[in-house]
């Protein structure tokens, strides 16, 4: 069984349950060093901040990709 098959057998409490990860690389030091910093300040883990960011990234797309429409 592939991961997309695996996956498909999950439920949808099973999936976040597991949370799965997902490595990237960052090419800008600063915009670690500023991930750092929010992580501190808003007392958040870096989870935490990627998946927020990632989140508001996604909504952004959808509005912009419905303005075409």
């Amino acid at each position: 069984m592939d991961e997309y098959d695996f996956r498909k057998s999950l439920s949808r409490e099973e999936l976040e349950k597991r949370a799965f990860i997902v490595p990237f690389k960052v090419y800008d030091f600063a915009l670690l060093e500023q991930l750092n910093q929010y992580s501190m300040e808003f007392g958040k883990n870096w989870d935490e901040l990627i998946n927020a960011a990632l989140t508001k990234f996604i909504d952004d797309i959808k509005a912009i990709h419905n303005l075409r429409l």
